[in-house]
């Protein structure tokens, strides 16, 4: 299940998986099944976020029974997040735990931590970025490096 948090009035947005039971939803919170192919939106202090989740489903092999959720999140017309695979996958390819957003406002670059797993359901690594210093989207290969690079450093 994916947990989209949108409040405008902190100027902040929390994308991120979760594994059921949920001890708790707020009223703001949105609480996005897996399967369900999926849009929202969210206005943060003049600019507008959107999230894109589709469903990749297989024809046949392994992967078949277990179709991979894909996520992608928009700041106006800007890709921050390119169609990267959250939660569990068949793969098992690393994947975007948690993305969370702040809008500081007065023209501020607004600043996300990202989180990443090497698998789903092992232990996160995250960080802050600044999205005038991305020089693309974050796509699947910037998540599996993002992943990667924290588990080397806790060796």
């Amino acid at each position: 299940m994916i947990r989209w948090d949108c409040d405008p009035a902190g100027n902040k947005l929390t994308l991120e998986m979760v594994q059921p039971p949920l001890a708790k939803v707020t009223a703001r919170e949105l609480i996005l099944l897996n399967g369900v192919t999926n849009f929202e939106q969210c206005q943060l202090d003049g600019a507008n976020w959107t999230l894109l989740v589709d469903l990749v489903e297989y024809d046949s092999g392994r992967c078949e029974v277990e179709p991979d959720t894909i996520v992608s999140l928009l700041r106006n017309d800007k890709l921050v997040i390119s169609s990267v695979v959250i939660g569990y996958n068949c793969g098992n390819r690393p994947v975007l735990s948690a993305a969370r957003v702040a809008e500081p406002g007065n023209g501020e670059d607004p600043g996300i931590e990202l989180c990443t797993a090497r698998t789903y359901g092992t232990e996160n690594r995250c960080s802050p970025l600044r999205l005038h210093q991305m020089k693309a989207a974050i796509d699947n290969d910037a998540v599996a490096a993002h992943a990667r690079h924290g588990a080397e450093k806790h060796r």
